[in-house]
């Protein structure tokens, strides 16, 4: 089974949910990138609330997420003393910390090459191990669900695992008349214990990490 998804920062937690699934974990990195995505920001609980923690990028409408650069206004430097801030209380802060710490000390110009670090070290340390690849490695073209039909084709998968919110606008013909399966992942973001009162959903899997460790969500 494959998945397919463009590398996010800090992804939310149906992203790991995808990875523990799926056998192939496709990074979508040779799409546009989208201005007010989550490519290059996530969600964070405070003690006001949610709030954006958003990589610094510069880029043109046309600039493909494996291009995209980030700005050098030290935003790494910013994110880290920002997660500190508003988890350093939290149960699992050292043992996240840990993981996290050397890759804010270092400059990363390329999003896409930050983003995947880190999904890297978090899939690690969840000890999921899906098959990754760019998909800007597999030399695929088309649009929209011709392009996903190619990618799985190029990965030699015949069953793709969809996000429920991509049944509306997936072209399910394509990938029958390539005899590849589609399945959509029936994902719940679970409650658990976080800092600064009520709980709130869909925010960054770091959130839970910092609170939860890696305990498995989906059993509970």
């Amino acid at each position: 089974m494959i998945a397919i998804h463009q590398p996010n920062y800090l992804p939310w937690l149906g992203f790991f949910d995808k990875a523990r699934i799926a056998d192939c974990l496709v990074l979508l990195d040779n799409v546009p990138y989208t201005r007010g995505s989550v490519i290059n920001r996530n969600k964070i609980k405070t003690n006001r609330g949610w709030q954006w923690i958003t990589i610094p990028v510069y880029h043109r409408s046309d600039t493909l997420i494996e291009d995209v650069l980030t700005l050098n206004s030290r935003w790494e430097q910013v994110h880290r003393k920002t997660l500190i801030m508003n988890y350093s209380k939290a149960p699992h802060f050292s043992e996240i910390d840990s993981i996290l710490h050397k890759i804010y000390q270092k400059r990363w110009p390329k999003l896409a090459e930050f983003n995947e670090t880190i999904i890297r070290l978090l899939l690690d340390y969840l000890d999921l191990n899906p098959r990754i690849v760019r998909a800007s490695e597999l030399e695929v073209k088309g649009k929209s669900s011709g392009l996903l039909v190619n990618i799985c084709k190029a990965v030699n998968d015949h069953e793709y695992l969809s996000g429920i919110g991509a049944r509306d606008y997936l072209d399910l013909s394509l990938f029958g008349k390539e005899q590849i399966a589609v399945k959509f992942q029936q994902f719940r973001s679970p409650e658990y214990p976080q800092l600064f009162g009520d709980f709130i959903p869909n925010l960054s899997a770091i959130d839970y990490l910092f609170n939860c460790g890696n305990a498995k969500w989906w059993a509970q």
